[in-house]
């Protein structure tokens, strides 16, 4: 494949940004993708003249039109190369109703990471004690069902979501999911040796 005609900005700790990193190196066109790897909250940025919402991932064509979301710049990257992940929605696929959860769970935890970054005296221990409760109830959720096929064999936006999710304890020691929920972690250490995550967490800023 030729190299694409559109740039993805990223970030090395946004959950978002590493869905959409690894949804294009498990279709294998990483190398095809000019990555533009910035920063977020950054005042009076270049980059807000043409991006004004500012959320990480976007992509940016040549034409200079801008894509945000992360399920639109999947959706683009599904049509152009295998595989297919993003599905006609179907609310009795057990993997759509679960990668919903994951979604949400990856949604709640970022929020509690962007907290905690925050001053301490401007911290909301409302919004951190809601977000450690919800992520306590949906590990422990996903440990009780991680056993089933969603979960594994052809990957998945569930798998993706959810391999994203975990991963936030990478920037956020504060989530400790390991040490008390073993299923979970049997499943991130079979997840995190396959090939094309190996090749998403090797990516780095140039």
């Amino acid at each position: 494949m030729q190299a694409l005609d559109l740039q993805i900005a990223v970030t090395p700790t946004s959950p978002y940004a590493t869905i959409v990193r690894l949804a294009a190196c498990l279709k294998e066109i990483e190398k095809d993708i000019a990555w533009f790897w910035t920063k977020t909250r950054i005042p009076n940025d270049p980059m807000l003249q043409y991006h004004p919402s500012g959320r990480i991932p976007f992509a940016r064509f040549t034409d200079g039109s801008v894509v945000e979301e992360t399920s639109l710049i999947v959706s683009y990257l599904d049509s152009l190369a295998k595989p297919q992940l993003v599905l006609a929605p179907d609310p009795k696929n057990p993997s759509q109703r679960y990668e919903a959860t994951a979604r949400a769970m990856m949604d709640g935890l970022a929020v509690w990471a962007r907290e905690v970054i925050r001053p301490k005296n401007e911290q909301s221990p409302s919004i951190i004690r809601h977000e450690v409760e919800r992520a306590t109830r949906l590990c422990q959720y996903f440990e009780q069902h991680v056993h089933e096929d969603s979960f594994h064999g052809d990957v998945n936006l569930l798998q993706l979501y959810l391999f994203a999710s975990l991963r936030i304890d990478q920037r956020l020691p504060e989530f400790q999911w390991r040490a008390s929920h073993p299923k979970l972690l049997q499943w991130w250490n079979a997840f995190v040796k396959q090939d094309f995550v190996v090749r998403t967490e090797n990516m780095k800023p140039q």
